[in-house]
């Protein structure tokens, strides 16, 4: 999969190993059977820059090898609970000793693999409600297990460890908000059904203030209306374009989700979705830092604008607007949506920046296209990009100007992911944009990085020629502003 996803030149940054890649539930020792090279595999994943994520769950199985010695020394809640892998007990986070000892198997497996940078912490933690003590209800034993889980790793490994866990799923609140910022709604059929009900289910998270969560691309389960694959192409790619415009892009699960094993269009669709997840990165990151410093929204906020009621449709940050399509597409497919208000009353075609609608009105969209689906920036939008073209390595910042220029300034925040803050602004009277450096946080090194300006409007990319190192006070003199 690793060495297919490289081959195709579709970008990724995490492997997920799910459920079953140990000896048994939660003993976190790999099987050697299954990986009887596992310290060289994970190295090799490493030695690219990609980081690794485990599942895991807070239960442990009555056949599990670790089984005996937990329930020996009273680490378990005294109930054996059937669960959706077998039969197994919970883990009490109340006792310190079992905490202690659960700790332990984790650092035998990080000394014995190398570091893991994230724990997919799976939802064990409702069975709770079935050991019947009102001492330990289903909100304390979630925030301990998932609290646990999130800081365990980030002592082990350091600041860049996080936990994949639910937001909300089932309408019901999963992880606490402050230690999910990888969240995954939850295991959803293969149909547009399906993606209905993820969206649901995010949009809900944003409104409960949720930063950062998306969903499994196509779906976890498999439809059985859909043959071998377990999913259609089309909806397949419908979901892709709601993957790449949330703040994490994850695909996996049951049946069929590699591209190019669907043909090549779903492959080179694919692969664009992904470089423009990608290039909106430092703007999904910066929008994201800015709303878990203050504690205060989401990166995926639901448009809930009575226009807009079972649209699905939502912002991507302050100045994205997306329109999911929950359909296959036809020839001459078309759309009516509504585009809500917006700063500068104006929103921007993403796929054709000739394009400009007023706000507050209703359009009508082609979405007769597998590539597209509605998307907007509004006017005037300074959003930091990643320039790939430039350099894959995501050391290159475009910031780009969105549309003609209606504002005579404009400012953002810029984030980078060694922790370093920046402010950008941009002055159409002086013709400049400068950077102004911040802070650094407390974070590791701090790395070199380039930037350039861009204007994108009326079909083109204006950028200017030099790249400059983003220094304090850099600025860059723009003579050809429209």
């Amino acid at each position: 999969m690793f060495d297919d996803y490289v081959s195709h030149n579709i970008q990724f940054g995490i492997v997920n190993i799910d459920s079953r890649w140990a000896t048994n539930f939660n003993t976190f020792i790999f099987d050697p059977v299954k990986f009887p090279t596992i310290r060289n595999m994970l190295d090799g994943f490493r030695a690219k820059n990609i980081h690794i994520v485990a599942w895991m769950t807070s239960m442990i199985n009555i056949d599990s090898p670790n089984y005996d010695y937990a329930q020996k020394h009273g680490y378990l809640f005294n109930k054996t609970i059937s669960w959706w892998h077998g039969k197994g007990r919970l883990l009490n986070y109340f006792n310190e000793e079992a905490v202690h000892w659960w700790h332990s198997q984790i650092e035998r497996l990080l000394d014995t693999v190398g570091p893991i940078h994230a724990f997919k912490a799976d939802g064990t933690d409702p069975y709770i409600i079935e050991v019947l003590d009102p001492r330990v209800t289903w909100e304390r034993y979630r925030t301990a297990y998932y609290n646990d889980s999130f800081q365990i790793l980030r002592r082990l490994v350091g600041p860049e460890a996080l936990i994949m866990s639910r937001p909300v799923d089932d309408n019901l609140d999963f992880s606490p908000h402050d230690v999910v910022f990888m969240g995954w709604v939850g295991d959803e059929d293969g149909t547009y059904d399906g993606l209905k009900t993820a969206l649901r289910y995010m949009l809900e998270s944003g409104r409960r203030g949720y930063v950062g969560f998306g969903s499994d691309i196509g779906g976890y389960r498999t439809d059985s209306k859909a043959g071998k694959l377990g999913r259609t192409k089309e909806l397949f790619l419908r979901w892709t374009a709601v993957g790449a415009l949330s703040s994490f892009m994850e695909n996996g699960g049951s049946g069929e989700h590699l591209p190019w094993n669907f043909d090549s269009e779903t492959t080179d669709i694919y692969r664009s979705w992904v470089n423009l997840h990608y290039k909106l990165v430092p703007y999904l990151y910066s929008e994201g830092t800015k709303v878990a410093i203050g504690r205060n929204g989401t990166l995926m906020r639901p448009c809930d604008d009575v226009e807009a009621l079972l649209s699905h449709s939502y912002f991507l940050g302050p100045n994205i607007y997306v329109v999911p399509v929950l359909q296959d597409p036809t020839a001459g497919q078309t759309q009516r949506l509504w585009l809500p208000k917006s700063s500068t009353n104006q929103w921007i075609n993403y796929f054709n920046t000739s394009i400009t609608y007023k706000s507050h009105t209703f359009i009508k969209e082609d979405t007769s296209s597998l590539n597209r689906v509605p998307l907007y920036i509004e006017q005037n939008s300074l959003i930091p990009m990643y320039d790939i073209e430039k350099n894959y390595s995501l050391n290159a910042f475009k910031f780009v100007l969105w549309g003609k220029i209606i504002l005579d300034k404009q400012q953002t925040t810029l984030f980078t992911r060694d922790g370093q803050q920046w402010l950008l602004e941009f002055n159409r009277v002086q013709r400049q944009l400068t950077v102004h450096f911040i802070q650094q946080y407390d974070f590791k090194e701090k790395l070199e990085w380039t930037w350039k300006f861009c204007q994108y409007v009326n079909q083109q990319e204006i950028c200017s020629h030099q790249w400059l190192s983003l220094h304090d006070k850099a600025f860059v003199q723009l003579e050809f502003l429209v």
